[in-house]
């Protein structure tokens, strides 16, 4: 067994002496032992000469930055958790850190010191885990020695069953190569699979909204060229009498009038989707009223919650018309609407969804509503973690969350509160300065 670490030791990786200097008096007084660095070069050349148990470093920093830090632990040092710092308020770079193999991350300044020690806390209880883990394949190591020392002395009798066994051996790897050539044919046939069900959902979208208009305006097209040709038939015979032309004239004014509506009216969801696709591609900052762009981006989903009632209340006497990035909103409705069908609505079980715009002074507050089945407490709680989620085996990422979170908090400058009970539904209440 190894020796009992009595003391913990963090290193504290931050170009700014005031930021750095309180992280480290916090962790002092939590009982750690701490070393801190100025830039990533020399944290780096700290880390590998004293072996810390943890390592707190900021993302921006000079001759090496954060990222680049985190690559070089995640290589040299992969038993040390690495929680990085996050000040400059991009979610990119803290997607990228987690990517590689960060811990955990820690926005700057700390306000609250009780987040600090949790955090810390939880990477210490991994370092122990694996201490364990290691003292513990020691152990293993101790016995599969003592084994293969009682192995050796049944090798003569074993040696008399060789050539059977190599047989036996070439038979089963035949069987596993085959095995395994089907489980790649078939992963790619999934991945294929995925690809043609994500482009299904979209012409499904596109076809569902655009079938009812364009059927409506076939339908009276069909009709007016049949009257149209009973028209020419009586013309041709001298048959044709004034309320006959009167009747054709109206009919036709009639259809033309309904076709070009419902024809506006498929123009109109052809626009909606290109916007919508336009906007989540780009990250350009442009004038829109966040009410209409709310109900492209719901008609750009509906083929995704056909089964949802999506209702979008407003108070119709106030301007929302604001200058930010659209396809910010894009991801934030998208995120939300797609985590209530995949969880409040699960089973194909029916539901509603109610989307309320207020505008409050120069505060925009979006309030979301399901009536699916709800949250436990203590996945409410977790809601906005990174990696967390209740449908790991079924696909889910767990960052959807997390995105939303970040895009509102860092963003938009905003707040995002989750409210819910198990069977009561869930509500996200969003807060942005307009």
């Amino acid at each position: 067994m190894s020796e009992k670490y009595t003391t913990e030791t963090i290193l504290v990786i931050d170009d700014e002496d005031i930021v750095r200097q309180s992280f480290c008096d916090q962790l002092e007084d939590l009982g750690y032992k701490v070393l801190e660095a100025n830039n990533g070069k020399s944290g780096l050349a700290l880390a590998l000469s004293e072996l810390p148990d943890l390592i707190l470093t900021d993302l921006r920093m000079p001759l090496m930055s954060g990222i680049d830090l985190l690559d070089n632990c995640v290589r040299l040092l992969p038993d040390t958790p690495v929680i990085v710092i996050s000040g400059a308020g991009l979610i990119e770079d803290v997607v990228q850190a987690l990517h590689l193999g960060a811990f955990d991350y820690i926005n700057k300044p700390v306000r609250n010191p009780n987040l600090l020690q949790a955090t810390v806390s939880r990477a210490m209880q991994q370092v122990n885990l694996q201490r364990e883990n290691k003292n513990y394949q020691l152990h293993l190591e101790q016995l599969v020695a003592e084994r293969t020392t009682a192995l050796s002395e049944s090798n003569a009798q074993l040696e008399l069953h060789k050539h059977s066994l190599e047989k036996l051996v070439d038979l089963r790897t035949e069987e596993l190569v085959e095995v395994i050539d089907n489980l790649n044919n078939t992963q790619q046939q999934l991945v294929e699979a995925e690809k043609m069900a994500s482009l299904g959902r979209l012409v499904a979208g596109i076809a569902h909204e655009l079938n009812t208009p364009l059927g409506i305006c076939l339908t009276f097209i069909s009709s007016l060229q049949e009257k149209l040709t009973n028209f020419q038939r009586a013309f041709h015979k001298g048959q044709l009498r004034k309320e006959d032309f009167v009747s054709f004239l109206q009919s036709a004014k009639e259809t033309s009038t309904i076709v070009t509506s419902h024809l506006t009216q498929a123009s109109e969801l052809v626009q909606d989707f290109k916007m919508v696709s336009v906007d989540v591609s780009s990250e350009m900052k442009r004038e829109f009223d966040l009410v209409e762009y709310t109900k492209n981006v719901v008609n750009s989903l509906k083929a995704e919650v056909f089964e949802s009632k999506i209702r979008i209340q407003y108070d119709r006497s106030s301007d929302y018309g604001i200058n930010s990035y659209p396809g910010l909103f894009t991801q934030i409705f998208t995120n939300l609407i797609i985590n209530s069908v995949t969880h409040a609505f699960v089973s194909g079980i029916a539901g509603k969804i109610n989307i309320q715009l207020q505008l409050v002074g120069q505060v925009i507050v979006i309030i979301y509503e399901d009536d699916g089945r709800g949250m436990t407490e203590d996945t409410r709680r977790q809601v906005f973690e990174p990696f967390f989620t209740t449908t790991r085996g079924s696909g889910g990422s767990g960052l959807g969350m997390n995105i939303l979170y970040n895009l509102v908090v860092n963003n938009l400058s905003g707040t995002v509160e989750c409210q819910s009970q198990v069977n009561l539904g869930t509500k996200f209440i969003i807060k942005f300065p307009r």
